[in-house]
């Protein structure tokens, strides 16, 4: 998507930018692959009942998730022949009909969603517009800050950028509220600690903060740097964020291999705790299952390094030190904050 949105913009609004088809191809091919994993984890867990043949008949044709992959690989089929045939980014034509392949595929993917499982239409609207709103913001920061060959209208390009993120990021995290609500109660949120699906769910919130920290030195305090100095290269910083945002996703791609918590207490007592949970946390934990915060010594030395660390990121900036130094005080920032609340929470 980001690569399609940036090809629209005129070229005095952004640096050179020069996509490959290879690039293309392979993300076509790699949303085939990555869709496929949801069926594979549904099969393994049903096929011991009545084979593994007729499991993936049954899973391929009566399951939402498995229909819903049947429409993704056709339509990624032919999304990956157009682009195989014509040169895509020459046209606007081709452009605009590429995104409408891709809004299909977002689709697609909402309504293999879990969310869209549980309720008539609210769940796959809401995990399609979050997808929507992730592929346009993110997918337009990795396609500039990995596939510019130079760092020229970088201004220009943060005047329209930086409202399209804020946008984004709005309604990222409306519809991210939203679909929590659809598998547990905001008051059960830190009892799902407890669980894998809560862990993951925790360490992606904890990953946000420091991005935006970072899209705050790359929206705001770059572009006055760019004032005083064009010369500056502001896209080791754009990698940097991207780097982060990555780690995000790997945090949402476990999220989603995960039991839902509908019901914590229940859930724990049919799957155990976490192993992560398990290692960090010693205390006794009682039910009915009520997890409070109760910061002690250990919890809040971590947490003043959190903010050590988070002050250590813009500092970097500010002391123009190299970007991997930010990326690293950013990733401490993450550890320590995780390991404050996990040193925190009594149950």
């Amino acid at each position: 998507m980001g690569s399609f949105i940036v090809a629209l913009i005129p070229i005095n609004n952004k640096p050179s930018i020069i996509v490959s088809k290879r690039w293309l191809q392979f993300s076509i091919l790699g949303i085939i692959v990555l869709s496929l994993f949801p069926i594979i984890r549904l099969v393994l867990f049903l096929y011991e009942d009545i084979g593994l043949s007729l499991t993936i008949q049954n899973v391929i044709a009566g399951f939402e998730v498995g229909q819903a992959w049947t429409f993704t690989l056709f339509l990624a089929f032919i999304f990956y022949l157009y682009v195989s045939i014509f040169s895509v980014f020459n046209s606007k034509k081709h452009i605009l009909v590429s995104i409408l392949f891709t809004l299909g595929l977002i689709l697609s993917l909402g309504w293999a969603s879990h969310s869209a499982s549980l309720t008539e239409w609210s769940g796959f609207i809401a995990h399609s517009l979050h997808f929507l709103a992730v592929t346009i913001w993110v997918g337009i920061l990795i396609v500039v800050s990995w596939f510019s060959v130079n760092h020229l209208n970088w201004t220009p390009l943060l005047k329209w950028f930086t409202p399209v993120a804020i946008v984004s990021l709005v309604v990222i995290t409306g519809t991210g509220l939203f679909l929590m609500t659809l598998v547990q109660d905001f008051s059960e949120y830190a009892n799902s600690w407890l669980l894998p699906y809560g862990q993951a769910l925790l360490i992606k919130h904890v990953i946000i903060i420091p991005i935006i920290v970072f899209a705050f030195i790359n929206g705001i305090w770059m572009r006055k740097r760019i004032r005083l100095d064009p010369k500056i290269n502001p896209l080791p910083w754009v990698k940097a964020e991207s780097g982060l945002l990555l780690l995000i996703f790997t945090a949402t791609a476990v999220l989603g291999q995960q039991e839902p918590p509908h019901s914590v207490e229940s859930t724990v007592s049919g799957g155990g705790l976490s192993r992560i949970f398990g290692a960090l946390h010693n205390g006794v934990i009682t039910k009915p299952i009520d997890a409070s915060m109760d910061i002690n010594l250990i919890g809040s030395l971590f947490f003043i390094l959190t903010l050590v660390f988070l002050i250590l990121t813009v500092a970097v900036f500010v002391k123009k030190a190299p970007s991997v130094v930010a990326f690293i005080m950013s990733v401490l920032c993450i550890v320590s904050l995780y390991l404050g609340l996990m040193n925190s929470v009594a149950f």
